[in-house]
Order: structure tokens, then C-alpha cells, then sequence
């Protein structure tokens, strides 16, 4: 197609409405598509990121967890 085709295309769309005009985009899109992205590769087992996470000491309690913000917040704003 030459840019005159594509121009004349161009302006035969123009004259639709929106939705049609954004099906037709959401289909020139899918044919560049060639395949799915596929997700990343797991390099580590959830059992492995748990095991990351855990600790000997018990979790804060609530009120360990109130102190802990006031102390941040006066780090931050003094």
C-alpha cells in the first residue's frame, strides 16, 4: 500500500464513528500479534520466597507496630 491507498483509507475511517473506528484499530493491532507474550520463568519455588521471608522472631504486635510508625514519622517529619 502506498501512502495516496493509506491516505484514502484515512479518510474513508474518518467519517465513521468512534466505536467503529477503534474496533477497526483494536483489530490492525491484533494482526501484529504474532504469538502470546509468555510469562517470565520462575527462577525460585514459592517455598523458596517463604523461606526468604522467615524469621526466628515472632511478628510485632499491635502496639509494637503503632510505636514503630511513630518512630518513622518522626524521622520524617522530626
Amino acid at each position: 500500500m502506498n501512502s495516496k491507498e493509506m491516505f484514502e483509507v484515512l479518510e474513508r475511517v474518518r467519517t465513521w464513528d468512534t466505536e467503529m473506528r477503534i474496533d477497526l484499530a483494536r483489530r490492525i493491532l491484533e494482526t501484529l500479534v504474532s504469538s502470546k507474550i509468555s510469562p517470565p520463568p520462575r527462577t525460585m519455588s514459592p517455598e523458596d520466597v517463604f523461606g526468604i521471608l522467615k524469621t526466628d522472631r515472632l511478628p510485632p504486635t499491635d502496639e509494637e507496630c503503632k510505636k514503630i510508625i511513630e518512630e518513622e514519622r518522626l524521622k520524617k517529619y522530626g
